[in-house]
């Protein structure tokens, strides 16, 4: 009898598990996404040009001169 309820057991632990991975990643998400959201307006705040593509924080070079 406990033999035949193992496998459903073992999918419901399983499940378990996706799901709390999945709800971790998307409060990671969700976090990481408020600090760059912060970072944005405290550039635009302090008249900066926000953050740059290549992530050095120095702003690229301006080519248009």
């Amino acid at each position: 009898m406990l033999g035949a309820l193992l496998p459903s057991a073992a999918v419901c632990a399983l499940f378990v598990v996706v799901v709390r991975k999945m709800i971790s990643a998307d409060r990671d998400e969700r976090a990481a996404q408020a600090r760059l959201e912060a970072a944005e307006r405290r550039a635009a705040r302090e008249g900066a040009a926000g953050p740059t593509v290549d992530g050095d924080g120095e702003r690229p070079a301006d080519d248009s001169r």
